[in-house]
């Protein structure tokens, strides 16, 4: 399949769609970078957490190119195209579903230095949240860290007025990126559907995503809680923009 279609311009264009509700997605790649080599030293072992087609993990061989970098995902066509693209002789790819117990078998027995991800963890129940962090908490060695970009929520519950104007405001900043032209989520995939090549793989992400299922939106609350909960030494927020947060846990 690799000769029938140009994979590097699939992931360039997935960074641009995802840009289009991060603004700032670039300079948050590097931050949590910083902030990985800041807190944990130049890291040996670096994963890589509902990678995607591995964004962070091109980011991070850049940066730290005597790492060893492992994507997960559980979605078989983000993983091609991270596989085509990004996969080298110290990056590897594997298939792991964040909702199973032992998923982070695939890691190996030895701890790791820090753990990334971004804009991926809102799927998750928070009660799957809860588990994530309590197997992070085993696999990150002390002085490690991990980081998470993503949405969570202020809290209908907690603070109704201020988590609906975060909704408004993120929403905006999508909206605007629209009208000038960025590519939105749907877009992208229907354009992905479109292309013959990608048929066995979509229909496999399909039976693999059917059964996905989500209870109410992770907060922000439900984080901080669920990291310390997991024996985390240090939680805190680094950086908002509406209910986007760059989240930190130092093991």
């Amino acid at each position: 399949m690799s000769h029938q279609v140009e994979w590097t311009g699939w992931l360039q264009r997935w960074d641009e769609q995802q840009a289009g509700y991060l603004p700032d997605r670039e300079e948050q790649f590097q931050l949590m970078l910083e902030i990985v080599e800041r807190i944990a030293g130049t890291p040996d072992r670096f994963v890589d957490l509902a990678c995607g087609p591995g964004s962070i993990s091109q980011r991070a061989a850049r940066r730290f190119p005597q790492a060893e970098i492992v994507g997960l995902d559980l979605d078989p066509f983000l993983l091609e195209i991270a596989r085509q693209t990004v996969a080298g002789e110290r990056v590897r790819f594997a298939e792991a579903n964040l909702r199973t117990p032992g998923w982070d078998a695939v890691l190996g027995e030895d701890q790791v230095d820090a753990v990334c991800s971004a804009t991926a963890l809102h799927w998750l129940d928070p009660a799957d949240l809860d588990a994530v962090a309590q197997t992070l908490g085993r696999r990150i060695r002390p002085g490690g860290v991990f980081l998470n970009a993503d949405t969570m929520r202020l809290g209908p519950d907690e603070v109704p007025r201020l988590d609906a104007l975060a909704v408004e405001l993120r929403d905006r900043i999508s909206t605007e990126s629209h009208a000038r032209g960025v590519e939105d989520w749907q877009a992208w995939w229907d354009t992905a559907a479109a292309e013959p090549a990608f048929a066995e793989l979509l229909s496999e992400r399909e039976v693999r995503f059917a059964r996905r299922w989500k209870g109410r939106d992770i907060t922000l609350t439900d984080t901080i809680q669920c990291f310390r909960k997991a024996g985390f030494a240090e939680v805190a927020v680094l950086g908002q923009v509406a209910d986007k947060h760059l989240f930190a846990a130092i093991r």
